[in-house]
């Protein structure tokens, strides 16, 4: 089993946290998460795709809330984490934007 993490620079305050284990090319499981800088907050995890629990899975963070967990439709954990790492490269700033939002609320 081989082990890849990295982190991919979207601008210099909002970062993609990417980590996967692969066994004979084939992904075993996997994260995926958007890390949004805020002045008063620091690093903050903002959305998470990911196959903890035994599912693959959108994890809508909150600051003053429960997590809400999405499963997501796809055949395969490559297939999930590309559909995570696609919709955080669309999305970032709407994430960010949203969660600034609910911290000044």
């Amino acid at each position: 089993m081989r082990l890849i993490s990295y982190v991919h620079a979207l601008d210099s305050n909002n970062v993609l946290r990417v980590r996967f284990e692969l066994e004979h090319g084939r992904v075993l499981s996997f994260v995926v998460q958007l890390e949004c800088y805020f002045e008063d907050n620091g690093w903050l995890p903002v959305v998470r795709f990911d196959t903890a629990h035994g599912f693959a899975h959108r994890d809508k963070i909150h600051p003053r809330k429960e997590t809400e967990k999405t499963g997501i439709p796809i055949g395969s954990y490559e297939e999930g984490m590309n559909y995570g790492l696609d919709d955080l490269k669309a999305n970032w700033q709407e994430y960010c934007r949203r969660y600034e939002e609910w911290l000044e609320n």
